[in-house]
């Protein structure tokens, strides 16, 4: 719910013109909220330029004032950054510290979402990685003992391909204690949508994968994005395993830590395929 400080407000009309539900109006060359159908998205708290709105639901001592020296970043730097990063598989034995993941999931709390319904929730896992590594190998052996040839499916090869790792991968974890899953990675966040609250919980999910990958990328650790952990997550002894509920989907999941792998320069990608109109 929005609050304005009738005392602070100047009556500039910058929050109503830049209110996407029509939610604020001029009474009295003042802005007043009417508060019927607001998203709680903050545009109106971060475009006055006197500080005289707030939300009612929200920590408002988390806002931070705008600063070109810290807050602008060179484009070409981004870019760069984006081509630069791999994804890790050598992991240091060293634990990440509990600082820097909340950072990352900060990263991740204030990714745009559709609608602003915030659907999102982390797990994060560092005591447990063990726990988690053999329960999910031993999901994915199942699958992959179960595996069943399609050959209408043009991915079917792919899939195969996956039933024969899975297995492999979990022999080699239980016989040598060879980590093929998660590369003993000391720590693993895993994104978790709410679909009784999301219309795109994957879009919602991948965005802020994304913001927590470069957050950590930014922050001196490796990551790698663990497709495999999300085909097991659907399984009950996981999902027991980790308490999520029946509403959540496992989006994707980051492992993160420190490698010492050093690279050298960027790789080559193929062509973008665009189309302009």
């Amino acid at each position: 719910m929005i609050s304005i400080n009738k005392e602070k407000c100047i009556g500039c009309e910058l929050c109503v013109h830049d209110c996407q539900c029509s939610d604020i109006k001029i009474e009295n060359e003042k802005a007043v909220p009417l508060n019927n159908v607001c998203l709680s998205c903050g545009h109106c708290v971060a475009i006055c330029p006197q500080n005289a709105v707030s939300l009612n639901e929200y920590n408002m001592q988390e806002i931070i004032d705008y600063n070109k020296d810290s807050f602008h970043i060179n484009p070409e730097n981004v870019l760069n950054a984006i081509k630069f990063r791999r994804s890790a598989r050598n992991f240091k034995n060293v634990p990440v510290e509990k600082g820097m993941l909340e950072k990352i999931v900060e990263a991740g709390r204030f990714t745009p979402s559709g609608g602003n319904r915030q659907p999102l929730s982390f797990i994060v896992v560092r005591d447990k990685m063990d726990v988690l590594t053999k329960t999910t190998l031993d999901v994915l052996n199942d699958m992959g003992c179960k595996y069943e040839p399609d050959m209408d499916d043009p991915l079917d090869s792919q899939r195969k391909r996956y039933a024969t790792m899975w297995k492999m991968m979990h022999q080699q974890y239980a016989n040598k204690g060879i980590d093929l899953l998660f590369f003993h990675a000391p720590a693993m966040i895993i994104i978790l949508s709410d679909k009784n609250i999301s219309l795109n919980p994957l879009i919602d999910g991948g965005l802020a994968a994304s913001n927590m990958q470069t957050m950590a990328d930014a922050s001196g650790l490796g990551v790698c994005f663990n497709g495999f952990f999300t085909f097991a997550s659907d399984d009950e002894k996981i999902r027991s395993l980790l308490n999520i509920s029946d509403s959540k989907i496992v989006v994707t999941s980051l492992l993160l830590g420190y490698t010492d792998n050093r690279y050298h320069r960027t790789v080559p990608r193929k062509e973008a395929e665009i189309n302009w109109f």
